[in-house]
C-alpha cells in the first residue's frame, strides 16, 4: 500500500511546546556528549495529555517510558498502585544507568510510595477550552495538587490545547479510512 506524506504529516507533528521541552529534557541529559540517568516524571491531571508527551519523548530521545496507569489496581479506593512492580522497573533501568520517563496522576505520591523523586519534572496543565473529564478522580487530585504542588515543582509547564491537533489527526484518520474502501 502507498502513501501519501501528506496524510501522514498530522501524526508525525508535535505542539511547539513539545519541542522546547525536548531541548529542555536533552540538556539535562547532557546531550550530545553524554546520557545521563535521569528519571523524568510527567505530571498533571487526567486527560490532559501526559500520556502523549511521554511518548513522544520516548520516541524523540530513544528512551523507554513507563505509564503508571498499567501499574493501577483497578477499583481501589483511594488509588493505589503495584508499587513493587514499578519499582522493579525503574531498578533496571537504573542498574543500566539509563535514563527513563515515567507518567501517570498523582505521580510525586507514587513515587513517593517507592522512595524516587524525578530529577526532571514535568506538569502538563490543560488548556482552559478543554474538557475536564477529571470524573472520580476530582477529590483526590484537588487534594494532591494542594499537598503535593507539582506544577510549582516542575521545571517545565506543558500547556497546549490539542483541539486543533486532534482535530487534524481525526482528519488524517479519517481520509486513511476512505483509502480503504
Amino acid at each position: 500500500m502507498e502513501t501519501n506524506d501528506d496524510e501522514l504529516g498530522p501524526l508525525l507533528e508535535a505542539p511547539p511546546p513539545y519541542f522546547k521541552l525536548r531541548r529542555l529534557i536533552r540538556s539535562a541529559l547532557g546531550f550530545p556528549t553524554e546520557y545521563r540517568p535521569l528519571l523524568i516524571g510527567i505530571d498533571g491531571i487526567d486527560g490532559s495529555g501526559k500520556s502523549s508527551a511521554a511518548s513522544w519523548l520516548s520516541w524523540q530521545l530513544g528512551m523507554p517510558a513507563v505509564h503508571l496507569d498499567l501499574y493501577l489496581i483497578r477499583d481501589s479506593e483511594p488509588l493505589t498502585w503495584r508499587y513493587d512492580d514499578l519499582s522493579d522497573v525503574l531498578d533496571a533501568q537504573t542498574v543500566l544507568q539509563r535514563p527513563i520517563i515515567v507518567e501517570g496522576v498523582l505521580l510525586l505520591r507514587v513515587l513517593q510510595k517507592i522512595n524516587r523523586v524525578p530529577e526532571f519534572l514535568v506538569f502538563v496543565e490543560k488548556d482552559q477550552h478543554d474538557r475536564c473529564g477529571q470524573g472520580r478522580l476530582r477529590n483526590e487530585l484537588e487534594a494532591y495538587l494542594l499537598t503535593e504542588r507539582p506544577k510549582e515543582q516542575a521545571k517545565f509547564v506543558l500547556k497546549w490545547s490539542s483541539a486543533k491537533y486532534d482535530d487534524r489527526v481525526m482528519q488524517a484518520h479519517l481520509g486513511r479510512r476512505e483509502l480503504h474502501r
